[in-house]
């Protein structure tokens, strides 16, 4: 619309020119393209460009067209107002280029906002600068609002026709930006007057007025301490955009002039605005700021009307009250208890709480930080409950939870689902607590209500009755709603039943009570015996597993008492530490002999293998007494030999491999290996390439096939040892029969 000529009333452009504008990428302007030309709004023509590509559009608004001469129409604009309506868009969000003539046209302050949401912000802004006064300043709407989102983000989601919820986003990232300020005036010691500043407007207006030794800085502080400082006849902050009102009453409170930079929370822990009242009483205050720096707060002494008893008991202050008398004449003069009465220590301790910190040289308010970055959408419903969060551990506590609440709600919903489902449960919980303002205890709440889930039925993905994987209702909870429902419903259908035809609707309402009082109670007393019977079956298993237990040590006691079986040691478990070193020894030992048997004997030879078992036992019988430290116990010579043979078996299982690898079997398996990756050399680069992949794929098919033959010839060489077993204890049978005869 801005780039329209007044004589055409056609612009042509290209798409990823639109898209630089719109912060959008060129892949999704085919989307928006489509999306514009669905609504009508505009009438939209591709056709080939200078580079014979389909990118270039022939664009009309076709309200700019409809309202063509026709004298009054808002939209009847002159060449001069499109001028003016296409500066100020390029002074928004213009993506920034060169000119042929050598001069540049600066980038917008939008300008780097892409992606998702840009062209959204791109549209609040200009909507915000179309509503700003000269003195910057967007007139808020009026009535109650929802004070979870502010006045401001309510007044920018009117203007964009979205929810409240909606515009919050938007808002924090035009103040990210640095286009939209939002400082609340103070009110009767109260930050409850919620502004919406756009600090560039301001500085355009007074353009001409600023001198040229000012700066900018100088500008925006000006701007923003005559945003704070608003008279209290002005209604920008209660009046809808576009309703002209005003009041000529005198103000009810002195003006007192924050801070310029003002970075709180707007409308969320504070009493909405009320109509103005007729004024009361004249209030006669001076303002004194010890030191004058930036950073130091404001003590306003008053002379205030006294309430109740507190008549001729008004404390006077002198030039500065100290911080302690401060505190006295709130409550002695603002509603504190009568004289005698004993404050409320609740209360007290509520105050101190929102009082601000004491210092040495004035009183200082607490600063809470923003909303973690990452955490922002999520806790975005609950910020009014985050800026009273003043110490830093329960920040951090708040913080670990919600990342860990996420986790869970993660694995049902996925991790791009699960912080809008948990904003969506803080703002039912929140709401259903009745707001914010009742809710005493921010990090309990939080705790306790508002981040844990809340079953109402057995399904573990049940919250609330919304099931967290699929967003609908819970199919459970709807069940045992409506079978209560059908069993009252039954209950109610019998009560009446046994009226006579004849009775009165009072009768048949206390049949009906007296039918449903006596069902209650029968289903308690079902509970109770339920909940009986499950402690006794509870008490009967935990007696059961305490006399699994009992009979457990027993035998382990009594397997403790053993002897050894080898040396007859008492208290052996059945088996010392000493003989156990030498029966593993021996383990080892036999491992050993086979391995050795599987990798070099010929087991169809007799002699071969027993050649081979004794060259073995004699290696290791060597190997084993010079391994033996000198001066060591018998404990710690059978210790040495059981690692000097652990060590021999591993050396004994490598050799035997590398004998296998080499045997005829793994040469054929080698072979077949590499001849089936050559035939398929066409999936490599180079034939060297193809070569070394095929030596690989031999060099594995080897090595595979000696496990197998060492696991073959180790179960030949059992086969063998266990008929030799057998034949010893045939031949020792006849020699006792021999010797019996």
């Amino acid at each position: 619309m801005s780039r329209t000529p007044d004589e055409t009333g056609v612009v042509v452009i290209r798409k990823p020119e639109l898209g630089r504008w719109l912060g959008l990428s060129a892949d999704r302007m085919k989307a928006v393209v489509r999306q514009v030309r669905a609504s009508g709004c505009v009438s939209l023509e591709t056709f080939k460009g200078d580079y014979n590509d389909d990118q270039a559009l022939k664009c009309q608004v076709r309200a700019l067209r409809t309202a063509r001469g026709q004298a009054g129409h808002p939209l009847n604009l002159t060449k001069k107002e499109f001028a003016v309506l296409h500066g100020l868009v390029e002074a928004l969000f213009a993506p920034g280029w060169a000119h042929r003539d050598g001069t540049v046209t600066d980038a917008g302050p939008l300008a780097d906002r892409t992606g998702r949401g840009a062209a959204t912000d791109r549209l609040a802004a200009l909507l915000l600068v179309l509503e700003a006064n000269d003195k910057g300043r967007v007139r808020l709407c009026g009535g109650v609002v929802d004070t979870e989102a502010g006045r401001p983000a309510v007044t920018l989601a009117r203007m964009l026709g979205c929810a409240p919820a909606g515009a919050v986003p938007v808002l924090g990232r035009l103040a990210e930006a640095g286009l939209v300020e939002r400082p609340r005036r103070g009110v009767g010691g109260l930050l409850s007057r919620s502004r919406l500043v756009l600090p560039a407007v301001a500085a355009a207006h007074r353009a001409g007025l600023v001198k040229p030794a000012e700066s900018a800085g100088s500008v925006r502080r000006e701007v923003a301490q005559d945003a704070a400082a608003g008279s209290a006849s002005d209604l920008d902050a209660a009046t809808p955009p576009g309703d002209a009102s005003a009041t000529d009453e005198t103000a009810q409170v002195s003006e007192v002039e924050e801070a310029p930079e003002v970075q709180i929370s707007d409308l969320d822990d504070t009493t909405p605005l009320h109509a103005s009242h007729s004024p009361v009483a004249d209030v006669v205050g001076y303002l004194t700021v010890d030191g004058g720096f930036s950073g130091e707060a404001a003590v306003v002494v008053e002379h205030r009307r006294p309430e109740r008893v507190g008549v001729r008991e008004e404390h006077a202050g002198t030039a500065v009250g100290s911080a302690v008398d401060g505190q006295q004449a709130v409550h002695q003069g603002e509603g504190g208890p009568l004289r005698g009465d004993k404050p409320n220590p609740s209360a007290l301790d509520h105050h101190d709480q929102e009082q601000p910190e004491l210092s040495g040289r004035g009183l200082r308010r607490r600063v809470v930080p923003p909303l973690p970055q990452d955490l922002a959408p999520v806790l975005a419903p609950v910020e009014c409950l985050w800026q009273r969060l003043d110490r830093a551990w329960s920040r951090r506590r708040i913080t670990a939870a919600v990342q860990a609440e996420l986790g869970r709600i993660g694995a049902w919903t996925g991790n791009e689902s699960a912080g809008a489902a948990l904003a969506d449960r803080l703002k039912f919980r929140l709401r259903e607590q009745g707001g914010s303002a009742l809710v005493t205890d921010p990090v309990g709440w939080l705790l306790a209500k508002g981040l844990p889930q809340r079953r109402e039925c057995a399904h573990l993905a049940c919250d609330d009755g919304i099931r967290l994987d699929t967003g609908t209702d819970c199919t459970t909870c709807e069940q045992r709603l409506a079978d209560r429902r059908s069993t009252r419903q039954a209950l109610v259908r019998e009560a009446v039943a046994v009226l006579p035809g004849s009775a009165t609707a009072e009768q048949r309402r206390t049949a009906i009570d007296e039918r449903l009082h006596r069902h209650a109670m029968l289903r308690a007393e079902q509970q109770v015996a339920d909940r009986q019977r499950v402690e006794q079956r509870r008490v009967e298993a935990a007696a059961r597993g305490a006399v699994r237990e009992a009979q457990a040590a027993a035998a382990e006691a009594a397997r403790q008492a053993l002897p050894c079986e080898d040396c007859g040691w008492p208290d052996a478990a059945g088996l010392c530490a000493s003989c156990w070193s030498v029966r593993a020894t021996r383990t080892a030992i036999r491992e050993c002999v086979d391995l050795a048997l599987a990798g070099a004997a010929d087991l169809g030879d007799h002699r071969d293998v027993n050649a081979v078992a004794t060259h073995v036992r004699d290696e290791l019988r060597a190997e084993m007494l010079r391994n033996r430290p000198a001066g060591a116990d018998l404990s710690g010579i059978r210790a040495s030999d059981l690692l000097t043979v652990q060590s021999a078996a591993a050396e004994y299982r490598a050799s035997a491999l590398v004998l296998l690898a080499h045997s005829p079997e793994a040469d054929a398996e080698a072979e077949l290996a590499h001849a089936a990756a050559m035939r398929s050399v066409h999936r490599h680069p180079t034939r060297g390439s193809a070569l070394a992949a095929a030596d690989r794929a031999a060099e594995q098919a080897r090595t595979n096939t000696a496990r197998h033959l060492l696991v073959r010839r180790l179960e030949a060489v059992e086969a063998l040892r266990t008929r030799a077993d057998r034949i010893r204890a045939a031949a020792a049978e006849q020699a006792r029969e021999a010797v019996n005869a």
